[in-house]
């Protein structure tokens, strides 16, 4: 597979209900987008932003990155993936890799390392942290541990996988087919590192927090 047949891509709106305005507001001495926007140029080729509100296509317009204008329903509602994305169904590309544009700290080189990745072959791809800890569904069942243990060690703990929500790799047909990005039983999980890069702001905590960090650490 080659890197012009992806599209490298993300999205945003202004109607987050638990961090509101998390994307344009001021975040240290700039804002969410314009952070991200700063890297996508630098990614280069075959990349574009979706947005509905006005703001965020200047913000395109300032970052020379393409703008892809999103329709009112889509950017205001939490499903299906189909409609908020819907706008993927008429991009020239036959696969995307979709980056989540709420990570400040993420670094170039993380989103071409995976890109790279992505050009292996055409399976799916999400990205994944490796949990070595105890877990129990809601009633306290254990899920990856016996409840027969004679001590609370993490080493007698099967590892899973927890959700990044980092990177999406999918493939444009199966997506405007489905509705959905894949099928779960052809999915690769890529194992990344949980660090400051991964920092995923959703809520106004942690809005704070990592505006705390930005400042601290001088960007």
């Amino acid at each position: 597979m080659k890197k012009i047949e992806i599209g490298v891509c993300s999205f945003a709106r202004t109607s987050s209900s638990r961090c509101k305005e998390k994307m344009i507001r001021p975040f240290g001495n700039s804002s969410l987008s314009d952070i991200f926007l700063e890297k996508l140029a630098i990614v280069g080729d075959n990349v574009f932003f979706g947005g509905y509100e006005p703001i965020f296509k200047e913000k395109c317009e300032y970052h020379n990155v393409p703008f892809i204008q999103r329709s009112y329903e889509s950017a205001n509602i939490d499903e299906p993936a189909s409609k908020i994305y819907e706008i993927l169904n008429d991009q020239p590309y036959e696969y995307f890799l979709l980056v989540n544009a709420c990570l400040p700290f993420l670094k170039v080189k993380s989103i071409l390392s995976f890109l790279e990745l992505c050009t292996i072959d055409d399976k799916p791809k999400f990205a994944v942290f490796k949990k070595n800890n105890f877990y129990t569904d809601r009633d306290g069942k254990p899920y990856n541990f016996s409840n027969k243990l004679s001590t609370i060690n993490t080493k007698n703990v099967k590892q899973v996988n927890e959700f990044a929500h980092v990177f999406y790799f999918f493939k444009k047909s199966y997506f405007v087919e489905n509705g959905w990005y894949w099928d779960w039983k052809d999915l690769s999980y890529i194992e990344i590192n949980e660090s400051l890069e991964t920092f995923d702001i959703d809520t106004e905590e942690q809005f704070m927090m990592a505006e705390a960090i930005w400042k601290g650490l001088n960007y």
